[in-house]
């Protein structure tokens, strides 16, 4: 029984880390004309980050790298989420892009 639970768990976390949910995408949509602000980036990166990377970035989840130590840029953070980076799926056909340009100070705001 524990090793189903484990077996599940550990499904269930890399189903998350690379299942397409543009819907998830659209149920952060915004009123019309209606900016879309840090606050719902940090909504953005609890839907679509943190079953990986983990609230405090340091998860691992799924081979997820640790974004607590990361020293890249704000372009290239823009580029893995767009294009992906082995386990992590690309989010350039399910994030806007002006909403992953939002994500790139919450994930630098989890450097240590």
């Amino acid at each position: 029984m524990v090793l189903r639970f484990l077996f599940l768990s550990i499904l269930f976390g890399c189903v998350s880390c690379s299942t397409d949910s543009s819907d998830a995408t659209k149920e952060l949509s915004l009123e019309e004309n209606k900016p879309f602000t840090e606050e719902d980036a940090k909504n953005l990166y609890s839907l679509r980050c943190v079953s990986c990377h983990g609230e405090d970035g340091k998860l691992g989840m799924s081979g997820a790298k640790d974004l607590s130590v990361s020293k890249l840029t704000d372009d290239e953070i823009v580029e893995i989420i767009q294009a992906g980076k082995n386990a992590m799926p690309s989010f350039n056909s399910t994030i806007p892009e002006e909403q992953q340009k939002m994500l790139v100070p919450i994930v630098k705001s989890l450097r240590k």
